[in-house]
């Protein structure tokens, strides 16, 4: 991949060259934008026409986004290889949640070239797949502003390597996720090939109950099922969701030892049930456990057989699953009822005390 020294330009130069490429006309992306950033940089300039800040850019062969602010206006741009750019997208001012920035002209794509290459220097060095590009912007906590990438490995896919510059490149950190917490890595290390990826412990043999020989119907009733979950795990139901159809309970649970850890278990129609997976919560998640007492089970036939009902303008409607999950962030836990029929869904939500708050068509 080349090297280049090319250097950012300010909006003003920008402008000038696509001007005089015919690109002030048609904004048009390279076809090659990691081998020529000083070209992408003025098809985004042509494209947006005015000065504005830069919040968010992110950067790859396939595929280039920024996302500007003007005033109090946001719009979010995207440059694919070889074609016109397109007008911005507005974005809700409430769905950015962080407003640190640059001003365009201090953006050195240049830069996010060199440093995507070092990235993927090191992916390969450590057993880390190649990344597909990098983003500049703050991070998921809103810190300074610097360029990021995330290294992924097949060898453990619990792994992550998180990479962060300063703006103009000239500090890096490395910090490894393993074994549930952060861990920080000496960036010559990684260089040096000598912070490699850990396999993947071999997977262990999964719990499983043998079936009762009964046929169920999950949407006449799970009662009893959630029962024998309870007696087989040995303690109460730290519920995270339930998810219900015809054939299948599948049922989410909170570890007792962990609650950043949730086991899925499943029940099929004879009653064998499974431990399928168990997976990491993500960082900003609720993790806050429900029981089976904190939303109206004894009701829940009644309303799954009155759900397709509730929509006059789907009368052929028939239930296609259920979930019971809390609501909004950590709020209490509703029922969730997908309806269907040959021309669509609807969606009819129960509140924690069995209320109907809302029965339309998705």
């Amino acid at each position: 991949m080349p090297t280049r020294t090319e250097t950012s330009l300010t909006l003003a130069a920008a402008l000038a060259l696509a001007s005089s490429t015919a690109l002030a006309a048609e904004a048009i992306a390279p076809a090659h934008p990691l081998d020529q950033p000083a070209a992408l940089m003025a098809a985004f300039a042509a494209r947006i026409g005015h000065r504005v800040d830069v919040l968010e850019f992110r950067l790859g062969e396939h595929h280039a986004r920024m996302l500007v602010q003007t005033g109090e206006d946001f719009d979010e741009y995207e440059a694919i290889p070889g074609q016109v750019l397109a007008q911005g997208t507005p974005r809700k001012a409430g769905s950015v949640e962080c407003r640190k920035k640059l001003p365009f002209d201090a953006v050195d794509a240049a830069l996010g070239v060199r440093l995507l290459a070092q990235a993927r220097t090191i992916a390969a060095a450590n057993g880390y797949e190649e990344p597909p590009n990098l983003e500049l912007g703050a991070g998921m906590m809103c810190e300074e502003l610097g360029w990021r990438v995330v290294l992924h490995s097949e060898r453990n896919s619990e792994v992550f390597l998180h990479l962060t510059w300063s703006t103009d490149g000239a500090k890096v950190k490395a910090r490894e996720l393993r074994d549930g917490g952060w861990h920080k890595v000496d960036p010559a290390k990684l260089l040096a090939g000598a912070a490699q990826v850990a396999p993947a412990a071999p997977p262990k043999a999964l719990p499983r109950v043998a079936g009762d020989g009964r046929k169920r119907d999950f949407l006449r009733s799970i009662d009893a099922d959630l029962e024998r979950l309870a007696a087989s795990t040995g303690a109460p139901l730290a519920l995270r969701r339930i998810g219900v159809d015809a054939t299948q309970l599948s049922v989410d649970l909170y570890r007792a030892d962990d609650r950043r850890r949730v086991s899925t278990w499943l029940v099929d129609a004879d009653g064998r049930m499974q431990l399928w997976r168990e997976d990491k919560t993500m960082p900003l998640d609720c993790n806050k456990p429900f029981a089976t007492g904190d939303f109206p089970l004894a009701q829940l036939p009644a309303m799954i057989a009155d759900a397709p009902g509730l929509v006059a303008t789907m009368p052929g409607a028939v239930v296609k699953d259920v979930a019971i999950y809390r609501s909004g962030f950590c709020g209490k836990p509703h029922v969730y009822i997908r309806i269907e029929d040959e021309r669509g869904y609807g969606n009819v939500e129960f509140d924690q005390a069995g209320r109907l708050l809302r029965a339309d068509i998705q």
